[in-house]
């Protein structure tokens, strides 16, 4: 989701804001990188995947487009620097660039065929589907209740299961809770996650354990939280809070990436989206997962 101006005018009365404790397991990330760059494919990233190495991630802009970086890691496995390879443009069904609110592109998977899976808001918010990624897209059905979805609250987090079954959830509540939809034939509400402290669902994935990962972001004034929960096959509706920052801690967190390293350890990786707005930062944080 764009965020408008208005959330930023109070900049100034923001440290007055006390720090709410977290009540999760991890309360920061164990490493936060600050990735300052530029450029008209810069920013506003909202969706990350990581390779299975976790040595290059592609990233989603909400702007219509996607980067390929390298990621550069200490021995310690610290991102320490990141290597822009690549960028491309999404094109729609007829094979043309998207163009204007067409293109607020906001939830990525990729498939280990190297297809993408693209989640757009707008209205009404829509999934595109790239066997090529820089070819024309096909669009996936669409289920009947996301055209009450809000323009700018729709669709943000996708992810895919190893059986190729697709995953969304929109950021906006339909009846006072979140619907977390699968695509296997049509599209079915499988779990509805509760509306939770003000947090809203910004990013799905799924790790390699076989669970699906939620990333949930709130704000206040021009101050972020952000919240990583799991959610197991069954109990859909019954996430397991992992991570939770304090307000502030961190700027606004909308993709997710989970991963495991070699020594089998899980991490869960999450990019920020800077808004186009120079009071915000692209970060890049990793939280070792329990």
């Amino acid at each position: 989701m764009t965020l408008s101006r208005r959330h930023f005018l109070a900049l100034g009365a923001a440290a007055l804001l006390p720090a709410r404790a977290a009540r999760a397991v991890t309360s920061r990330p164990d490493s936060l990188y600050h990735w300052n760059s530029g450029g008209p494919f810069f920013g506003g990233f909202s969706g990350i995947e990581l390779s299975s190495d976790r040595r290059r991630a592609l990233l989603l802009s909400d702007r219509g487009f996607v980067v390929r970086v390298r990621l550069l890691r200490d021995d310690a496995g610290v991102i320490t620097g990141i290597e822009k390879i690549e960028h491309f443009v999404l094109n729609g069904t007829a094979g043309s660039a998207l163009r204007g609110h067409r293109a607020d592109s906001e939830g990525l998977d990729q498939r280990p065929d190297g297809t993408l899976h693209v989640s757009f808001e707008g209205s009404p918010s829509r999934i595109l589907q790239y066997r090529d990624e820089t070819g024309p897209a096909e669009a996936l059905p669409r289920a009947n209740s996301w055209q009450r979805l809000p323009s700018n609250e729709g669709l943000e987090g996708i992810a895919v299961d190893q059986s190729g079954a697709v995953f969304a959830v929109p950021e906006a509540p339909l009846d006072g809770t979140f619907p977390l939809y699968r695509l296997t034939n049509q599209w079915e509400i499988v779990g509805f996650l509760p509306d939770r402290d003000g947090f809203r669902p910004v990013g799905l994935d799924f790790g390699p354990d076989g669970n699906l990962y939620l990333l949930e972001r709130k704000f206040r004034l021009a101050f972020f939280a952000s919240r990583i929960s799991r959610l197991r096959p069954g109990a859909w509706g019954q996430p397991e809070t992992l991570v939770e920052t304090s307000m502030g801690a961190l700027d606004n967190h909308e993709g997710i990436s989970v991963t495991q390293d070699a020594s089998g350890q899980l991490w869960a990786t999450t990019v920020s989206d800077d808004n186009q707005n120079m009071l915000q930062r692209t970060e890049i944080a990793e939280y070792r997962l329990p």
